[in-house]
Parts: C-alpha cells; structure tokens; sequence
C-alpha cells in the first residue's frame, strides 16, 4: 500500500466514521448542506495538515520554530482564561474557537525540537487548560504527552510486560469501581478537599460516586445514559423510538447509537477507530505515538463516562457525535501523523 492510499484509508475511516455518528444528531438539527460542510471542514484540515507535513515535517524547519510555537500556545491559553466565554462551567471558548482542542494540535512531537521542552511545554499546557477548569482535555493533554514521550523513550525495547500492565489496568480499575460504591465515595470525599477544586467537578464527582443521589435532576443523564446502554441487545430499538437521554448527541453520543441499532454498531465503531489507531501506529511519522494516545485516550475515557465508570468530563468519541472543533482537531492530528512519514 502506497503512502497516499494509507493516508486515503485513514481520511475514508473517520468519515465513515463521522456519517455514522450523525444517526445520533438531533433529528432536524442538520440539513444535507451542514453535512457536505462539515465533511469538506473536516477533510481540508485532514489534507492540509497531511500535505503540510509531508512538505516540512521531515528536516529541521518546523521543529526550529518551537519557541514560536509555544509562545502562540501560552498567550491563547492565558488570553482564554482571562477574556474567554463561559460556557458549561469552564471558560474554554476564545471568540467562538475551543482553544483548548487546538493546543493538542500545537503539541505534536513533530513541532518541537527538544524532548524535553516538549515535555515541560505540554505539562505547563495542560495545567493551563485544568485552570479553565476543564479537568478532561487538561488530563487528556497530560496524558497524551506523558505516554507519547515514554512510549517513544522505549521505543526499540522489548515492552510487553509495561503494555500488559497498562491493559490489565485499563481493565481492572473500571470493574474494581464499579462494583465498589464505597470506594468511590471514599475517592470523592478525599478529592473535593482539595484546594483549586471547583464546584462543577464537585457536581460530577458526586454524581459518579452516587447516581441515584439526584435521580430526576444532575443524575438524570448519567441514568439515562444507562438505561440506553441496557437496550442495546440485539439491533436496539430502532430510528423513531423515543429517548429518555436528555443530550444524546455530544459527549453520549455511544449510548443513543447502540440505543438505536444494537450492541453490534458499537462494536462497529470501535473497530474502524481501533484500525485508524493501528493505521497511524503502523505508518506514521515522529509523531505518531501522541497521536495515537490522544485517539485512544478519547475513546477509552468517553466509553468510561458513558458506562459511569468514570465522572462526566466532557470528552466525546472521536468523531461521533456534535463536537465539530474536537473532529477538525483529531482529522488534523491524524493528517499530519502520517504526512510526516509520507
């Protein structure tokens, strides 16, 4: 498979992907127009980014321009947290941009010439964003970079023992949270005490820890995210039928589309992400080991929010659902990941 058709399969994978989602948009809510927009938005910043990359990101050009890269990156983040539009809590908006999606995009390995620097920059970046407060893309940023660096430390090395680990963890805490409501109002009770944490977290975290504690209030999401989850046996309910989620189109998207057509077009979704993972693994450039974990990440903590394995935070699943900024952003991530090796 030639370079081109590689990057060709990844763009036709998350716009699969992205058509299936919009089954959970609200119905009326986008006309055929919005759709071939969104497409073509999508597309440019996936192309873009891949011819851009595939142009300057193999020498030293991009990667001398690292101070550059990280001034625009602080100066957004601080102009956000002072003059940004609060919305749903955290001021994450800058005139209409979500600077805090767009600082993933800046913190590509391939725009940094230090590993160091690019470590300290995306920590002080994260911080920034957990300020704002949005705890989610702040710890998804910390997280990216945190195992995109080690992973890239290692790389040569025989680490399957770290990645059984990881796995078993990724497997293991969820179930051991689950099944433990104590253990989760005892975690909640130690982190509310902390200083710098606010009152909306607070909200989330006690609706984790208890979610029949407001059953027909700040519950009612969590509960009905559940219940959508607990109709999807077979090929789920069907187009027409009635949901009980309040919001099923952003950040639940998952429940509302098992929901309508079974267990099985989860299962689908998962598959076509898990090969654009491997895809960008298999194929890309320096910075493929960021963007793979900012892909899984995603996935992995949206699937856990909407199980109630972990509190609300906001992340979507790549690609499905509204959250057009967070799409533009991860299409863009993917383009220049393989345009660097193209």
């Amino acid at each position: 498979m030639t370079r081109f058709l590689r990057a060709l399969f990844g763009f036709a994978l998350i716009i699969v992907v992205f058509m299936t989602g919009l089954l959970t948009w609200q119905p009326g809510s986008v006309t055929y127009k919005d759709v071939v927009l969104y497409v073509a938005v999508i597309g440019a910043a996936y192309w873009l980014s891949y011819v851009f990359f595939s142009l300057f990101g193999k020498g030293e050009l991009l990667s001398s321009l690292q101070w550059v890269v990280s001034i625009v990156l602080f100066v957004t983040l601080l102009l956000t947290l002072y003059i940004g539009e609060m919305r749903y809590g955290s001021k994450r908006w800058l005139y209409g941009v979500q600077v805090s999606e767009f600082s993933k995009l800046l913190l590509l390995p391939g725009l940094f010439k230090s590993s160091g620097t690019y470590f300290l920059i995306g920590l002080i970046s994260a911080f920034l964003v957990i300020l704002q407060p949005d705890l989610g893309t702040g710890l998804i940023i910390a997280a990216s970079v945190l195992i995109g660096s080690f992973v890239k430390m290692l790389k040569g090395r025989n680490t399957n023992m770290i990645w059984t680990v990881i796995i078993a963890a990724i497997v293991v805490l969820p179930v051991v949270f689950s099944y433990s409501l104590e253990l989760r109002q005892g975690v909640v009770s130690g982190i509310v005490e902390m200083p710098m944490f606010y009152e909306h977290w607070e909200d989330r975290f006690q609706n984790w820890a208890d979610p029949l504690r407001d059953p027909f209030g700040e519950s009612y999401q969590t509960l009905a995210a559940l219940n959508s989850l607990g109709q999807s046996a077979g090929f789920g309910k069907g187009i027409g039928m009635l949901t009980t989620l309040p919001v099923y189109w952003a950040d639940y998207a998952f429940a509302e589309l098992v929901r309508k057509f079974g267990l099985l077009s989860g299962l689908l979704i998962l598959m076509l992400l898990g090969l654009l993972v491997q895809l960008i693994l298999n194929w890309g450039g320096r910075s493929k080991y960021y963007v793979a974990a900012v892909l899984m990440l995603h996935v992995i903590v949206n699937l856990y929010t909407v199980a109630n394995v972990l509190p609300a935070t906001g992340i979507p699943l790549p690609f499905v659902g509204r959250a057009l900024q967070n799409s533009v952003v991860l299409s863009a991530l993917t383009g220049a990941a393989l345009g660097e090796a193209a």
